[in-house]
């Protein structure tokens, strides 16, 4: 009989508990609520168990942006012996799930994420300071626009210990982290470091992490905001980062993407989007205190596909460079520590040996580089849709070669696009046979015109076209810029004569 009665008064007190502690919790949180399933107090270890925590945002409460099975916390008995009364807390597999309805309500609140209430919220479930925090199998889940391709982090697990900084204050970061987990299914990562969490007027954390065969498809969504267009590409990297109130810095030892696959678009509608993006780069190099300082000792993209997509004379353009290598080296925030340097190698349209080099230095005046790029033998028929955009004709046969120099200082541009032509052959009865007259004549006229351009015994068309002059926007990133005039150069220079000549012809035969 008394073993029934402790059994009701345990029920109905840990039916007490659990709506005092969910009012405790809610009344400390701002723009988010909590329920509780059940909750039980263990007088053997003074142990409190939590189950069925969930928590939603009160704009868009479905689905929740947490969910947590189990959380257990206890007097921290290790440390009872060294004369410290501090907690424990076990949360064992949660769940977190965030889209971006839910990431777009929190930016536009005007209460911050530290102003929210959760470090108040925590600590008003157990009477005691945490000291140690545990995860263990947690999930994290975010979806942007394609519910098809969330970003998943898995069996993610965390240790933080010393979080009171009872131990080791003559350091600078007291307290030992440890997290590991799997990145979108295939990747892993596994960061290592020390922290402060009683630093003011923020937490400060130094850490080293090592990332690798991570899926950058699944980034699709958000890099297509700023025009491009991915699939395949497996990241790796490490390195270490120091972010606190007194020092901010990502020191980057190795990114290595093999096997990307990225297309940028570049049209008259995406000029607004640049122009912004350029001046905001601008101003992050230009900052003498930025947010986060970063250096990467070694950028490598490995056995990729880089393309462009351009309007040009309404039409849609595609051009690419396939079996990409590109190193860069010593790149930092705004070039601070140094001039960073580029190299790339590939194949122009799968078949043109292309390559290319260029040097990029910190200058308060705007964008400061210098850019060596070569294209050749290149198939001219591979870029027909091109040939019939400005020209109004294609060509059967032929390969051309461009060679460029560009120097970027002071808001000027200096330099020079040459291209050559070989063996060009614009008209093919066979191949043409069911084009218009008119048609035909046309592109036998340009055809005489080309090798009247020809370099008889090296059986070259060659011209050169002048790119110097004054930057449109000197506000533009070095990066946009360079890409920018790559293609530029390139558009105005393969008809170098093709184009004038035949329009000179015209006027000769009025």
């Amino acid at each position: 009989m008394a073993a029934l009665v402790l059994l009701f008064i345990a029920s109905h007190f840990d039916e007490y508990l659990r709506r005092t502690l969910e009012t405790k919790i809610n009344q400390r949180l701002h723009g988010y609520s909590v329920t509780l399933a059940h909750a039980h107090l263990s007088p053997f270890g003074l142990a409190l168990t939590l189950e069925g925590l969930v928590i939603r945002q009160q704009a868009n409460p479905e689905p929740p942006v947490a969910d947590v099975p189990r959380l257990r916390t206890s007097v921290e008995w290790r440390e009872v012996l060294s004369g410290h009364l501090v907690a424990d807390a076990l949360f064992l597999r949660p769940r977190v799930h965030i889209n971006l309805p839910q990431l777009r309500e929190e930016s536009r609140d005007r209460v911050g994420l530290q102003d929210r209430g959760w470090q108040q919220a925590l600590e008003s479930i157990y009477p005691l300071k945490f000291n140690l925090i545990q995860v263990r199998d947690g999930d994290a889940v975010y979806i942007d626009t394609d519910p098809k391709r969330p970003l998943h982090v898995s069996h993610w697990n965390l240790l933080a210990s010393n979080i009171r900084n009872i131990r080791s204050r003559d350091r600078v970061y007291p307290s030992p982290i440890h997290s590991d987990g799997v990145i979108f299914e295939t990747g892993h990562g596994v960061v290592d470091g020390h922290a402060d969490f009683l630093a003011e007027p923020y937490a400060g954390i130094h850490a080293v992490y090592r990332v690798e065969n991570i899926p950058l498809d699944r980034l699709r969504a958000i890099v297509a905001r700023a025009n491009v267009t991915v699939s395949g590409g497996v990241l790796a990297s490490q390195g270490e980062v120091e972010v606190g109130p007194k020092h901010r810095e990502a020191r980057i030892s190795d990114v290595i993407v093999r096997g990307l696959r990225l297309d940028y678009t570049n049209t008259p509608g995406t000029t607004a989007a640049e122009a912004a993006r350029g001046r905001a780069v601008k101003n992050a190099a230009e900052d003498p205190t930025p947010a986060l300082a970063f250096h990467v000792d070694r950028l490598r993209l490995a056995d990729s596909r880089l393309g462009l997509i351009s309007v040009i004379k309404d039409r849609r353009l595609r051009f690419f460079l396939s079996d990409t290598n590109l190193d860069v080296t010593n790149l930092s925030a705004g070039f601070r520590d140094g001039p960073a340097t580029a190299k790339l190698t590939g194949r122009f349209m799968g078949i043109g040996a292309a390559r290319g080099t260029a040097h990029f230095r910190a200058d308060r005046n705007g964008p400061d580089f210098d850019l060596t790029a070569a294209v050749e033998k290149a198939s001219l028929p591979s870029i027909n849709e091109l040939l019939r955009a400005y020209g109004k004709f294609d060509v059967t046969q032929g390969t051309f070669s461009v060679y460029s120099e560009i120097r970027v200082r002071n808001g000027r541009i200096d330099g020079y696009v040459k291209p050559l032509f070989e063996n060009v052959k614009v008209y093919d009865p066979q191949q043409d046979k069911k084009k218009p007259v008119l048609r035909k004549l046309y592109e036998k006229i340009v055809g005489g015109l080309s090798h009247i351009l020809e370099n008889k015994p090296r059986d070259q068309v060659a011209t050169v076209a002048d790119l110097s002059g004054t930057l449109e926007d000197p506000n533009t990133s070095a990066w946009e810029i360079a890409v920018r005039l790559v293609s530029n150069a390139f558009v105005k220079a393969i008809l170098p004569g093709f184009e004038r000549e035949v329009e000179a012809f015209r006027h000769r035969r009025r």
